[in-house]
């Protein structure tokens, strides 16, 4: 689901929000699907996306926990700063997305905030499908454009912020359908 509200042109960019989803069945317990989906240091396995992870702050893991994601498209590399909003293991591993900075974090970072919590989240839900089977479903959703995309759209000309947009949702939707079949390769090889 894609949306956007407002007087057409550039303010419509500004408005999008979306809700992803993507969906695969994994030979292998939830349980187990579920440690490999909540241990953020192990992200870059799976997404084209997100190359590593590190907990910041709290117990990894838990809801309130606190951890730094790495990511890299194209040549933009960046960290965002998420916080787990949900932690029921064997069924749902989620986080909201609070703020971020260009590159990797370090003392001198410029991190850029005022996301509030839900405007962005990220989560994994797991559903049994048999004794040794789940579906696991991954959901993304934007319910606005947050400061840092805003800051990055700032920069685009206006004529071209609607195809960076649309653009920027498919590769999100391509990204999580492979990161879904690489988590169902590895679960299921080492199942």
């Amino acid at each position: 689901m894609s949306t956007a509200t407002g007087k057409p042109g550039t303010e419509d960019v500004f408005a999008t929000s979306w809700e992803l989803t993507a969906q695969v069945r994994i030979g292998a317990p939830a349980s187990e699907v579920y440690r490999m989906v909540s241990d953020i240091t192990r992200m870059g396995e799976w997404s084209p996306e997100c190359f590593g992870g590190r907990w910041v702050e709290g117990t990894p893991g838990r809801v309130g926990a606190r951890f730094h994601g790495f990511n890299r498209e194209g040549q933009a590399v960046w960290t965002s700063e998420s916080q787990v909003i949900a932690a029921d293991e064997g069924r749902e591993f989620g986080f909201t997305v609070l703020r971020f900075c260009a590159g990797e974090p370090g003392p001198d970072s410029d991190w850029l905030g005022g996301s509030q919590p839900g405007d962005m989240t990220w989560s994994f839900h797991l559903e049994d499908d048999g004794p040794d089977a789940c579906v696991l479903t991954q959901r993304h959703v934007m319910r606005l454009v947050g400061p840092f995309y805003r800051a990055l759209l700032q920069g685009v000309p206006d004529s071209e912020r609607p195809a960076h947009v649309s653009n920027r949702k498919q590769h999100l939707q391509h990204s999580m359908e492979a990161t879904l079949s690489r988590v169902k390769d590895v679960a299921e090889r080492h199942g």
